[in-house]
């Protein structure tokens, strides 16, 4: 009988170590697959922001373009203008020039 006793207590020691074999094996499992979700969901998330940041610099970009485009069309309009001189004015500049040069020459002379 003592021989059975001991039999049976080896054979529920056996089924525990079996039960924590398995639990212990579930338990891996069940954290290696959330941790696979947890870093797809994280994967996603960085996905996500890194589109968000792309579609912000180019939007940063083409309002820098636009910009751009705006301050070279008004310096062309500011060239052109000063390019233009209005001749009464040149005329006007040319007689000062030259009385100023007449009246260094009548001091000088």
């Amino acid at each position: 009988m003592q021989s059975e006793v001991i039999d049976d207590i080896l054979s529920v020691e056996d089924e525990a170590a079996r039960i924590i074999e398995n639990a212990q094996k579930k338990a891996r499992e069940t954290v290696s697959q959330a941790h696979d979700r947890a870093a797809a969901i994280i994967a996603k998330a960085v996905d996500s922001v890194r589109e968000a940041g792309k579609a912000d610099v180019a939007a940063a970009e083409e309002l820098l373009r636009s910009h751009l485009e705006e301050y070279e069309e008004e310096r062309e309009r500011l060239l052109n203008e000063a390019c233009t001189v209005d001749p009464s004015v040149l005329d006007r500049a040319a007689g000062r020039i030259v009385e100023r040069i007449c009246s260094i020459d009548r001091i000088g002379a």
